[in-house]
């Protein structure tokens, strides 16, 4: 019985389940023919705002269009630094002069005849230079240079030879058209003595001599043999006196040495 009741409800549910949804369609259209109210005045209606919308959004000025980015430019080669100059040590210059030392022994000739009798004190000669001689930094004064000679005593010997007198010092050198003050001794190893009185002069002394052991003879012996006997012995002691009492000349000869020995030392130019 309860099942019987149980189908028999159940399709009464359903219809009256149905029926309802058809009266709230009724209800939900009649609803929807209600006439709006109209809207105050001033209160912008639903249409209205949509076209205000509308046109403010066509009024609104368009932004202007975006300006392209400029394009970038190129990256500027990268400059790489200059290596550093390597510092050069500047050039030395070469040395201009050299230099020959204090006490160089200088080798010469005479360029002519010198001879006490002639010469004076203060004279000057000349002689060559016979080897080059080497200083520093390569200098050298060469073979054929031109020596200056001053005569600082010329004096004969007077009744022998033991009083001659003839000695030089150096002045300066010449070569390459340049003057060179030096100073130091000059010796002259090789001095000729030349006889000073002329054979006139010598006879008349053998001839003197002569007379007087003629003299002499004569009043010893009183004869001929020894009168000749004493001039033979008085003209030799004549000719004795005259040797003994001569004057007696120096002489340096031509192209005779001349040792030079520099005091000092003796700065010159590099040949170039």
């Amino acid at each position: 019985m309860t099942k019987f009741i149980r189908n028999a409800v159940a399709p009464l549910a359903l219809v009256a389940l149905i029926a309802a949804c058809g009266k709230s369609d009724d209800a939900a259209a009649d609803s929807r023919q209600v006439e709006l109210a109209p809207a105050a005045a001033g209160q912008a209606q639903l249409g209205d705002t949509a076209q205000t919308a509308a046109a403010t959004v066509a009024e609104r000025p368009k932004p202007a269009p975006a300006k392209a980015a400029p394009a970038k430019a190129a990256p500027a080669p990268r400059q790489t630094a200059p290596a550093p100059a390597q510092s050069v040590a500047p050039a030395v210059a070469a040395p201009t002069t050299g230099t020959i030392a204090a006490g160089t022994l200088l080798n010469a000739s005479s360029a002519s005849r010198v001879c006490t009798n002639i010469a004076k004190v203060g004279d000057r000669v000349e002689a060559t230079l016979s080897d080059a001689v080497t200083g520093t930094n390569g200098v050298s004064v060469p073979a054929g240079a031109t020596v200056v000679l001053r005569v600082s005593e010329a004096k004969r010997g007077e009744n022998g030879k033991e009083g001659i007198r003839l000695a030089f010092e150096p002045v300066a050198v010449s070569y390459a058209g340049t003057d060179y003050d030096i100073s130091g001794t000059a010796t002259v190893p090789n001095v000729e003595v030349v006889r000073a009185q002329s054979t006139g002069d010598q006879a008349k002394k053998v001839a003197i001599g002569a007379a007087a052991g003629a003299i002499a003879g004569q009043i010893l012996g009183k004869n001929t043999k020894s009168t000749v006997t004493g001039a033979a012995v008085g003209a030799a002691a004549g000719g004795a006196v005259a040797v003994g009492s001569a004057d007696w000349n120096g002489c340096l000869a031509q192209g005779g040495r001349v040792a030079i020995t520099l005091a000092g030392p003796l700065t010159v130019k590099r040949a170039p």
